[in-house]
């Protein structure tokens, strides 16, 4: 027997196939449809009646699928009102209001440093010591003319007294007088010019003893002990006058470079918050203390300064700082009571822009609730009713919710 006969007589006979089941009909899929959901619903009813434990267990393991999307949740807490937004912001650099090149006023070798780079250092504050042998020798060779001339002094009014009695009496010439009087003058002149030499060694002395001329602090230092340095910017590969640069962090100032195309935000006294770049985590007030009344022509830019109030070590002169200027003062808001503020996100709106709705969070629940809305700071909502501070509520995504829709914490 063939390959063909053999599958010829595996097969089954029309007659002895098992017929297929006929659809039902459509109106009463839909019937028996309803009536399980009937049947399902009123259980469900009864079990919540008689036994709210066991219709919640068996609730939550029947919504647990339609109801696995994530929800995020914040806590309500009181806070201080956010702050209005900057009309404008603004990179700059920070300057000090006083920076002074310390310089020696005489020339010589220095012997001494008692200041290092970034040392604070108070007015009068002694920073050096050039040497000082020969000053010193020239100040006590104008002291001992001084005294010279002093005796001389002391001599010539001697004698002027003697040529003035004999004069009286008439036992003098007049030629005699008038040089007695001439030495006289002459003697109390030169005992000024000596005087003046005097203080001229004493200046040129004390001047070996370099001083700080302000407060504040050292942000370069030029010479090393051993060092030449030149009086008056002296001649020389070596000479060097220049000892530091102080700066007073007292009074500090950022310049900022504004587009003339947004300086018409900018008005003389605007209160402002400044952020320095070294420490982006430290605001500082401060106020537009100058407006440039001319503009760079090749930039398109107007300067404007902001006075720093209640600046600190953290400042760094010649660093940057991010400028934002407000119409209001940022800082009020600090004598304004703490209220609630939340994100508006986590608020559904009614027609009534004063009323909206939140879901809160109860017991692994959402439940709705109705609040009332105060002003409004950019993307926050401040809450005069329905929360408080301890609840939490959802986050976002509030079109998606329901009432008694289950969320974990």
């Amino acid at each position: 027997m063939d390959m063909q006969t053999q599958l010829r007589s595996l097969s089954i006979p029309r007659d002895q196939r098992p017929q297929a089941a006929r659809p039902a009909r459509s109106g009463s899929t839909v019937k028996g449809f309803l009536l399980a959901l009937l049947l399902i619903g009123g259980g469900w009813g009864a079990m919540h009646y008689f036994k709210p434990e066991i219709g919640e267990r068996i609730g939550s393991m029947v919504g647990t699928a339609a109801e696995a999307a994530p929800i995020r949740v914040i806590d309500v807490a009181l806070s201080r009102e956010p702050s209005s937004q900057p009309v404008l912001t603004a990179t700059g650099k920070i300057v000090s209001d006083h920076r002074v090149s310390v310089s020696t006023k005489v020339s010589g070798q220095i012997v001494s440093l008692s200041f290092e780079q970034g040392d604070r250092v108070e007015m009068g504050q002694t920073l050096a010591r050039v040497e000082d042998v020969l000053y010193r020798a020239r100040r006590d060779e104008a002291a001992a003319r001084l005294e010279r001339a002093k005796a001389n002094l002391t001599f010539q009014k001697v004698n002027f007294d003697r040529v003035s009695s004999l004069m009286a009496r008439e036992s003098a010439p007049d030629i005699e007088f008038a040089d007695a009087k001439r030495a006289l003058e002459e003697s109390q002149a030169q005992v000024e010019a000596e005087r003046a030499t005097l203080d001229f060694a004493q200046k040129a002395l004390d001047d070996c003893e370099v001083v700080a001329p302000i407060a504040g602090v050292i942000l370069t230092r030029n010479v090393e002990v051993g060092d030449f340095v030149a009086a008056e910017g002296g001649r020389g590969a070596m000479a060097n006058a220049q000892f530091a640069t102080i700066a007073d962090m007292s009074k500090l100032r950022v310049e900022v470079d504004v587009s003339e195309m947004d300086i018409v935000r900018i008005v003389k006294d605007m209160p402002c918050a400044i952020i320095p770049d070294a420490y982006k985590q430290r605001e500082y007030p401060g106020f537009v203390m100058w407006l440039d009344p001319g503009a760079n022509y090749s930039k398109a830019t107007v300067q404007v300064k902001a006075r720093i109030e209640n600046p600190d070590d953290f400042l760094r002169v010649e660093g940057s700082a991010q400028v934002a200027f407000y119409k209001e003062s940022p800082s009020r808001e600090a004598s304004l009571p703490p209220a609630i503020w939340i994100p508006a996100s986590a608020c559904r709106m009614n027609a009534d822009p004063s009323t909206g709705t939140v879901f809160r969070l109860e017991k692994g629940r959402l439940h709705k609730s109705s609040v009332t809305i105060g002003k409004r700071q950019g993307d926050q909502l401040e809450i005069l009713g329905g929360l408080s501070a301890g609840q939490s509520i959802a986050l976002d995504n509030l079109e998606s919710l329901h009432e008694g829709q289950r969320a974990a914490p």
